[in-house]
């Protein structure tokens, strides 16, 4: 069985506190989990985004019900779910900004050590067994961004590096990452302008930018950009970065009111590629997935295998005003994300139509796993987990979720 390692990014608007649930629901002090199986959901709880979220024990993705009930270990809200290589990392921001790491020890899921840091943390990726990158960037302002590496090992940071790479200062604009990822001696960081205010206006949002840093030293290089798209990935998302087995990577745009960018870009949603070895945008590679498509647009991209991404796309009225942030809603009662398959290389989407419209979210519940993808589909009336199999072009219900929705999909392999 073969898992990839996904990224992360997550949205809390301020620092939270955790609220009170119900005691029959994870906790800290919870007895070991006695493993079944080596799966793991995140559920949150409660009052959406002001309960709490627990890291659940699930038997099986794919049939039953995955519940909270006795059954995790509870976190606070506005917790993200980070898929790591033999770890699973919590990142909470409440009093400080704290991230965990929780493995497997003789079959029973357990509490490791925990490091903090300073700053609201935005984006991040594991790039193997003991280290992660993670980035930090205040709303507002042009104080510099953090990047941090950090020792999963030992659970500490072990090199910081400040940064005010994109910030356009004359223009009142500040660079916000999207995404992380290292390939080889390169990192790459997608970020779009926002205003320094702290309404995250987008007017300079007509092409694709990436900051491009040496690795591991985290010394910054250059930025790329590409005027064939606009701006990549979307606000806490997860995904702007994808790596297939060649080691390309494929950036995505969304181009779209409803993942926040305000004034709406005229450059159609689209995809571009980084070909592997290179630090520029790859000339002969463009999706224009707006046409492609019959007028859809991206909202997130996930590679699972042989070219193939599953894809969360939208339809919006970009006349209405009340589309802006529409996808951030995980509990809404109008779901507007449709699902579906793109595949990179030959350039062809089909739309999953068996999959039901899923309201969106900070970011992305996702697994990737045996050349298929578990993902969370939740509106006000569902919340459950559907798998999509890229090679039959197939989607196929499984288990459902005993909470608000899923808001991670993770798994470890025993080492007994």
């Amino acid at each position: 069985m073969t898992i990839k390692v996904n990224k992360f990014v997550f949205r809390p608007w301020l620092i939270f506190s955790c609220g009170l649930i119900m005691a029959s629901c994870g906790s800290d002090d919870l007895n070991p989990v006695q493993l079944q199986a080596n799966y793991f959901v995140g559920i949150e709880v409660g009052e959406p985004n002001a309960g709490a979220e627990v890291l659940s024990r699930a038997t099986s993705l794919e049939e039953g019900e995955i519940s909270p009930v006795n059954n995790g270990f509870q976190q606070p809200s506005w917790t993200v779910f980070l898929q790591g290589i033999d770890q699973i990392f919590t990142i909470n921001q409440t009093s400080a900004v704290e991230v965990t790491s929780y493995e497997i020890v003789d079959s029973v899921l357990t509490k490791g050590s925990s490091f903090f840091v300073n700053i609201e943390l935005v984006a991040g990726t594991i790039v193997d067994e003991s280290t992660a990158v993670l980035i930090g960037s205040a709303r507002s302002g042009f104080s510099a961004k953090q990047i941090f590496l950090a020792d999963t090992d030992e659970m500490r940071v072990v090199r910081t590096v400040e940064s005010d790479f994109g910030n356009l200062q004359e223009e009142g604009l500040i660079a916000w990452p999207t995404d992380v990822q290292v390939q080889g001696s390169d990192m790459f960081v997608t970020y779009y302008l926002i205003t320094a205010d702290g309404n995250f206006s987008t007017p300079q949002s007509n092409e694709a930018r990436v900051a491009v840093f040496s690795y591991p030293e985290l010394e910054f290089e250059k930025i790329i950009s590409d005027d064939r798209t606009p701006n990549l990935g979307r606000f806490y998302g997860t995904n702007a970065l994808e790596v297939d087995e060649n080691g390309d990577i494929y950036t995505y745009a969304s181009s779209s009111l409803a993942c926040g960018f305000a004034p709406i870009p005229e450059t159609n949603s689209g995809v571009l590629r980084i070909k592997n070895g290179e630090t520029e945008f790859d000339e002969d590679y463009h999706i224009d997935f707006e046409t492609l498509s019959n007028g859809y647009k991206l909202h997130d991209l996930y590679y699972v295998s042989d070219g193939k991404a599953v894809v969360r796309v939208l339809k919006e009225d970009e006349t209405n005003p009340a589309f802006l942030w529409a996808t951030y809603t995980p509990l809404t009662p109008q779901p507007l994300l449709e699902t579906g398959i793109l595949d990179l290389y030959n350039e062809s989407f089909t739309l999953l139509e068996n999959v039901p419209k899923s309201g969106g979210g900070w970011n992305g519940s996702y697994l990737v796993e045996d050349d298929k993808l578990f993902m969370g589909i939740h509106s006000s009336d569902y919340a459950g987990i559907y798998m999509v199999d890229t090679n039959s072009g197939t989607a196929t219900e499984g288990a459902t979720i005993a909470g608000n929705y899923a808001k991670g999909i993770l798994s470890l392999q025993s080492t007994n």
